[in-house]
């Protein structure tokens, strides 16, 4: 249930989706009459909001297959079938589980898999043979500012969904979340690990590290490896790799 990239990714948008709104904060502005008539104070130009480029899904594709991973490879692709069907797969995967504390489940089904709709994206993965690690790279456009907000708002909520348990056809899963440090180098980024642990004793652990730049939404998802700090430098590795191509 937990060990597939399908899995992976519900977990990284649903942790994700605890970030909460805040706020914008509105510039001050004054005016002051002079008391000299030769005086003139020029009014100030608005500095215009820069718009984020409109990225197609073949465009953000071909952002992620110039992607290479910590150990140099390329990523592969996926078709957007396969994404969409994955969203799908997501969606009903979302409905069906039991979350506590259902705050997190609310927030989940609120804000994640409707919040994509209309937008453009794309994801590419790959896999190591030899260790079985996983990395993983979803690149997003078109999301409004609201969704936005929330992403960059992670670290003051990541803390109410520290501890969950998801429960599907009868079977409860543990979940906890952590922040981490040291995932890549770019400002605003976000990164916590995801362990989540089955009845039998079989446990998952991923990496996940987010961060908006130029609109674009970057997540990066790395699990399995030799150690906790193996995953965060391949999550920011990737994330750092992905930025440096969104202009």
């Amino acid at each position: 249930m937990l060990g597939t990239f399908g899995a992976c990714a519900l977990l990284a948008v649903s942790v994700s989706a605890c970030g909460g709104t805040s706020a914008p904060q509105a510039g001050e502005s004054t005016a002051a009459a002079s008391a000299a008539p030769a005086t003139h104070t020029p009014t100030p130009t608005a500095t215009p909001t820069p718009t984020a480029k409109a990225y197609t899904t073949d465009e953000l594709a071909a952002i992620v297959g110039q992607v290479r991973d910590a150990a140099d490879r390329r990523l592969s692709v996926l078709p957007s079938t396969d994404i969409n069907t994955t969203l799908e797969q997501t969606k009903a995967m979302m409905a069906s589980i039991d979350v506590k504390p259902a705050e997190c489940k609310e927030l989940a089904a609120a804000s994640t898999v409707p919040s994509v709709d209309g937008a453009t994206m794309a994801m590419g993965m790959s896999t190591d043979s030899g260790t079985g690690a996983v990395t993983a790279l979803s690149l997003i456009a078109g999301l409004d500012q609201s969704f936005l907000a929330k992403v960059k708002d992670q670290p003051d909520q990541l803390a109410k969904c520290s501890s969950m348990t998801m429960t599907a056809s009868g079977v409860e899963v543990a979940v906890t979340v952590k922040p981490v440090e040291g995932a890549g180098s770019l400002p605003g980024t976000v990164a916590y690990r995801t362990d989540s642990a089955l009845p039998d004793g079989r446990k998952q652990s991923t990496v996940t590290a987010q961060v908006v730049k130029q609109g674009v939404v970057l997540t990066s998802v790395a699990s399995g490896g030799g150690s906790e700090a193996d995953a965060v430098r391949r999550a920011g590795a990737l994330l750092d790799s992905a930025a440096a191509l969104v202009k």
